[in-house]
Formats: C-alpha cells, sequence, structure tokens
C-alpha cells in the first residue's frame, strides 16, 4: 500500500509541475468539490469527527484562498472582481460551517463549484480550439487565468 501512494503522489506532483495555470485553476476546482464533499459525508457519517471535518473544510477554505489570489484585476477588470465576491462569499460560507459543524452550509455551496469549474473547463477548451485554430501570429499571445 505504501508504494501506491508513493506513486499516487508522484503523479500528482507531476501534473501539478507540468500544468498549465489554467489547468492548475481546474486542479484547485477539484480540490474544492473534494474536499467540501468529503466534510459533508464526515458530517453525515460521523459527526463527532470533529477534527476530520476541520481539515477537509480547511483545504477547501485554502483552496478558494489560492482561486481569490490567483486573478488579475488589471487583466481581468470587472470579471475578477466578481469572480473575487463570489469566491469571498464562499470562503466565508465554509469558515461558517467550519464553526457550525453545518453540513447544510456545504450542501448549498457544492452546486455552484461544480458548475463554476465546468465553466472554467469549458472555457479552457474553447481557449484551446481558438488558439488551435488561429493563424501563428495571433498565438503569440498567452491565455492568462482569472480565476
Amino acid at each position: 500500500m505504501q508504494s501506491g501512494t508513493s506513486v499516487d503522489f508522484k503523479y500528482l506532483e507531476t501534473k501539478i509541475l507540468t500544468a498549465s495555470p489554467e489547468e492548475l485553476t481546474l486542479i484547485v476546482f477539484d480540490v474544492l468539490i473534494m474536499s467540501s464533499t468529503k466534510a459533508v459525508e464526515r458530517l453525515a457519517v460521523n459527526a463527532a469527527d470533529v477534527q476530520g471535518i476541520h481539515d477537509e473544510l480547511r483545504r477547501a477554505q485554502r483552496a478558494l484562498a489560492l482561486l481569490m489570489g490567483s486573478l488579475n484585476f488589471e487583466i481581468g477588470g470587472e470579471l475578477a472582481t466578481n469572480l473575487f465576491r463570489v469566491y469571498e462569499y464562499w470562503h466565508h460560507e465554509l469558515v461558517l460551517a467550519n464553526m457550525q459543524k453545518s453540513a447544510q452550509r456545504v450542501e448549498r455551496l457544492l452546486p455552484d463549484f461544480k458548475e463554476y469549474r465546468q465553466t472554467w473547463a469549458e472555457a479552457q477548451k474553447r481557449r484551446r480550439s481558438q488558439i488551435g485554430s488561429a493563424p501563428l501570429s495571433a498565438k503569440t499571445g498567452g491565455f492568462v487565468a482569472v480565476g
């Protein structure tokens, strides 16, 4: 079992180190969704596991902090500002969920987390197809992730 864990870690480490900023955004959303889901599951199965619940919700909060920190307000303008407000609200809700050990607060957010993740995946897919079909001179500009 130990070797499987180190292989998984090496794979994840390589994936993160070689990921583009857009791919990193999706990875952070995956962590947000996974940790929030695990927190809800822990609350349902064993609400007395206060430390485990806390750890999952803190991991989700850190994912949101990363998303907030990745915003480029100079390039993203109003979109970046609006995303920051959404991420800040989600973060606040996760903090309250952690303090109150409230699965309902997290469950209300999960559909939004998944929808935003899907939106980012679609935007990345569209951007890749635009770059692939664009003339060579237009390919020099890079995509800057704002979320």
